[in-house]
């Protein structure tokens, strides 16, 4: 009953129209002018559970995957990263001369292909690669003999991959395939590349001369430098790798994308914009979209690593919020500020606990929590509870759903540091979406400077434990209204820690 009380003022607030003297105008010529992909998620091809010689046996059903698609179509990412490794996939082995001995249509590449079969039947763009070069960070223990492959600049190993490439792109036929992904995280001391600039980049002049001379840059173009911030065992900061990229590869890149993992603080309290503008002012001259490969929010509090202490299925590497409303609200609202700097799109860390083990050893109480669900909830954890879908999706769906791939995203000042909003235009269709990070209720008139009336505008309202799901636990509007002159704007009033999602794209 409170629940649905809540609900009910809520609406009754946007209904009935009162005056207030707080007002949020979408200016008519606002636009970040940078490219907007749309937003997604890492969805990795279950590693441990994706055929009959894995470490956990065939558990990824055609049920269980099943379970993903329906999930996802509700959801609909506009973009994956699809990071794997070639000794999981097609690296077979090595001769005794020391050639890569690689088959594409192994038992492991058609799990491979059941994400990349998704994706193109859906119109998701994909990006794609590897971890690192093979055995440099995954698996270390199970190098084969005749092994002596380097690095990332190591010619054989890009020589591989675009014989991977090419088989997806001209034989498979995938045209999902937009982006390729040089070494996770390669700054890092935890990278193949230990951090390596040099090693790095030279790696990623040898890739892209290659996609040139084969034509395959006709289709996919490298994206990096996929670095975190700080500095590690390398040279130079995530921020100059950043900067370096810009500088020296631009030729070489279709795409920047970035990785990070704040706090909370981090993202409510104005450090994340502050942060992030240099970096956007960096890149917007390339013409080229600007993304985060991964975020997520930290894991390293205390209160998180002592929940993980009391899941005898989570590795350290997880985050426990996950379980709870508030995560919804982090991303969101990272989302909503990344949008407004003119960050192209997001891709949240990531789809299914499933998919990932700590150092991914495949040790069944090494989970890595941090997904929207656990597909083998029931088989890992003997707990089918842990299959559902966790509060979270539901923001992240909406944020997917409706702001579209190529909108004109309009950034809005509010006046107000705990009041974000973000608009996004495309084909007259518009999507407002507010997040409330203060501690007080906040009410505001939101109009457009320009004429505009919409139909069919539907409101979500993300409170917690007041917002609305259908039986599959997917999110439903609160309130539909037929017309909605926003030239005269409609008056909001949003609740502490919540998000309000409003739209007038039409669901399909």
């Amino acid at each position: 009953m409170k629940n649905l009380i809540l609900i009910a003022l809520a609406i009754f607030v946007f209904a009935c129209q009162p005056n207030t003297t707080n007002e949020i105008v979408i200016k008519e010529n606002s636009s970040t002018d940078m490219p907007f992909i749309g937003h997604g998620a890492q969805w990795s091809a279950y590693h441990h559970a994706d055929c009959e010689t894995a470490e956990w046996g065939h558990l990824m059903t055609e049920e269980k995957w099943q379970m993903n698609f329906d999930r996802l179509d509700f959801m609909q990412p506009r973009i994956i990263r699809l990071l794997d490794q070639a000794n999981w996939r097609y690296l077979k082995g090595f001769t005794p001369e020391g050639d890569a001995i690689l088959d594409f249509e192994s038992p492991e590449m058609q799990a491979l292909y059941k994400v990349l079969d998704y994706c193109e039947s859906r119109g998701i763009k994909v990006l794609i690669g590897e971890w690192g070069s093979p055995y440099k960070v995954h698996d270390l223990w199970r190098v084969p003999e005749h092994f002596n492959l380097t690095g990332a600049d190591d010619p054989r190993w890009i020589e591989m991959i675009v014989e991977e490439l090419d088989y997806l792109i001209n034989t498979k036929k995938y045209t999902c395939i937009k982006y390729y992904n040089l070494v996770n995280e390669p700054n890092g001391s935890w990278a193949g590349t230990n951090g390596n600039w040099d090693q790095w980049s030279t790696g990623v002049k040898m890739l892209a001369n290659r996609l040139r001379e084969t034509g395959l840059d006709k289709q996919v173009s490298i994206a990096g430098p996929d670095a975190v911030p700080g500095k590690f065992n390398s040279e130079f900061t995530g921020e100059e790798w950043l900067t370096k990229s810009v500088d020296e590869l631009n030729d070489d890149l279709g795409c920047y994308d970035i990785h990070n993992y704040p706090t909370s603080d981090f993202i409510f309290s104005g450090q994340f914009k502050k942060y992030y503008q240099p970096q956007i002012d960096k890149v917007k001259p390339t013409g080229k979209p600007f993304v985060f490969g991964e975020l997520g929010s930290s894991r390293s509090n205390e209160k998180n690593q002592d929940r993980i202490k009391e899941d005898p299925y989570a590795s350290t590497d997880s985050q426990m919020e996950v379980y709870d409303f508030s995560y919804g609200i982090q991303m969101a609202d990272a989302c909503i500020q990344a949008m407004n700097l003119g960050f192209g799109g997001i891709m949240v860390w990531d789809v299914d606990d499933a998919m990932h083990t700590l150092d991914d050893k495949g040790e069944k109480n090494q989970l890595k929590r941090w997904g929207f669900w656990n597909s083998l909830g029931t088989e890992i954890c003997n707990d089918p509870a842990d299959e559902n879908i966790r509060p979270w999706f539901y923001a992240w769906s909406l944020m997917c759903r409706y702001f579209l791939p190529e909108s004109n995203i309009m950034p809005v000042e509010t006046g107000n540091e705990n009041i974000h909003v973000v608009a996004g235009e495309k084909n007259g269709d518009y999507t407002f979406a507010i997040t409330n990070i203060g501690d007080e209720t906040f009410e505001f008139r939101l109009k457009t400077e320009k004429t505009l009336k919409l139909t069919g505008v539907k409101i979500y309202i993300y409170e917690e434990g007041a917002y609305v799901t259908d039986e599959n636990g997917f999110a439903v509007p609160n309130q539909v209204y037929m017309k909605l002159n926003m030239s005269k704007g409609t008056v909001v009033s949003i609740n502490p820690k919540s998000l309000i999602v409003l739209t007038s794209i039409g669901d399909n």
